[in-house]
């Protein structure tokens, strides 16, 4: 965003922790939702599965460190794939990353009404909950309210202390070796589907390339951030479905979206309400981020030329770009009145998948090519960076497992597709 705007949005000059708890929210929002889902559908290889999600989330958060460190501005892989492969290019992969952030605000408060109707015995009807919030949250952001670093870092500071505590507790408690724990001889329901949502387990990673502009030293958090994603990440991915393992069983697990106060409601009735807690605080800072992420994209897209202009009109009085938060707060609630959660399983994050693998090929081509140079870099092998290799070979499968697993909801996503194909050959074309 413009300088005037991004302020209204994200306090300036945010330190290592403070980028990484933006992320945080960003990307275990997403896993806290879909753990239960992975696990009841895996059966006795979840842990196995977590394995691959694990991988494929720090390759991910490997090349966006590795691209953010040599872009330290504001823009993400927008920049790094027209940098690669042309503003056509980018413009198609960045309105598909778009799409998921969407996607973020109706699952993310979603979930957290689910939250609230689980822990305060709400009867009421969770779409409404959920649509109550994501009004909240527009008018929040509408007027313009910081996303403040200081409010991200307590949540994360939070979420960190009590995950940690469910998993050391749940693993003391019941203890069983991996890999299948105390889930011998459990069915696997669906493994094609469990693999799909592991390729989708961490999206939201692609955060740390759009906050690189707000930190205050980027070639230096950027890389520990990403550092930092990725050893939180992977004791999330690991941990909590160890833990799910060791201590529930599939009956437990009745509602798979809040799995996680399944585990801390077995382990001790105080857990249980941090537990609560903490996890609403993490829904609604990931739809907030939503909200947020969606907007800052597409100013950025108009600011280009590749969308019409008035993406990139802010309010008169609160300076924020409020064409692009209506668009947002529509979609949200069109999704939330379907009020089926399995829908936005299906949709979400495929175009984060191939946003992602445009990164890593942009990442190897940059790096072949010798024209750009950051601070942090994975080893090279063939003068192609390690995190791209990995990305080049773990996303591809998690790719073809989520189309093949939810090939019947892509129309969905081809009308967003033609929507935007539609929108850049109109400003084009003008």
């Amino acid at each position: 965003m413009g300088e005037h705007v991004a302020r209204e949005w994200l306090r300036r000059r945010l330190g290592t922790f403070g980028l990484y708890a933006l992320v945080h929210s960003d990307f275990q929002s997403t896993y806290y939702f879909l753990v239960g889902y992975i696990a009841l559908a895996a059966g006795a290889f979840g842990f196995i599965g977590a394995v691959y999600g694990v991988l494929l989330m720090a390759a991910v958060a490997l090349a966006y460190g590795e691209m953010g460190s040599r872009f330290p501005e504001a823009g993400g892989s927008y920049l790094y794939v027209k940098y690669s492969f042309g503003e056509t290019v980018a413009f198609l992969s960045t309105w598909m990353l778009a799409f998921d952030q969407i996607v973020m605000v109706s699952y993310g408060t979603i979930d957290a009404a689910k939250v609230l109707e689980k822990a305060l015995g709400l009867h009421v009807e969770v779409p409404l909950v959920a649509a109550l919030l994501s009004t909240a949250l527009f008018a929040i952001t509408l007027v313009g309210i910081r996303e403040s670093a200081l409010f991200a870092t307590a949540v994360a500071v939070l979420d960190i202390s009590i995950t940690t505590t469910m998993v050391t507790l749940s693993l003391a408690q019941n203890p069983a070796p991996p890999p299948y724990f105390n889930w011998h001889g459990v069915e696997t329901a669906n493994l094609l589907l469990a693999f799909s949502l592991l390729s989708r387990g961490f999206t939201g990673l692609d955060s740390i390339g759009q906050l690189a502009g707000e930190a205050r030293e980027p070639l230096v958090q950027v890389p520990r951030a990403t550092l930092a994603a990725v050893a939180m990440g992977s004791f999330y991915g690991l941990g909590l479905m160890a833990a799910i393992m060791s201590t529930l069983t599939p009956q437990h697990i009745e509602d798979p979206a809040v799995a996680p106060l399944y585990l801390a409601a077995k382990l001790s009735p105080v857990l249980y309400a941090l537990a609560s807690a903490s996890i609403f605080a993490v829904m609604m800072t990931a739809a907030l981020a939503g909200y947020v992420s969606f907007s800052r994209l597409t100013y950025i897209m108009a600011q280009s030329g590749d969308l019409p202009h008035h993406f990139a009109k802010v309010h008169p009085r609160f300076r924020t770009p409020y064409i692009s938060l209506v668009v947002t707060y529509a979609v949200s609630l069109a999704l939330i009145a379907v009020g089926e959660v399995g829908i936005i399983l299906a949709i979400y994050a495929i175009g984060s998948l191939v946003n992602y693998l445009l990164v890593a090929a942009a990442l190897a081509k940059a790096a072949k090519s010798g024209t750009l140079h950051g601070a942090f870099r994975t080893p090279y092998i063939m003068g192609v960076p390690l995190s791209s290799w990995m990305g080049l070979a773990l996303i591809p499968p998690g790719l073809a497992l989520t189309l093949a697993e939810k090939w019947p909801y892509l129309w969905a996503l081809a009308l967003w597709a033609a929507a935007g194909a539609a929108l850049y050959y109109a400003k084009k074309r003008r």
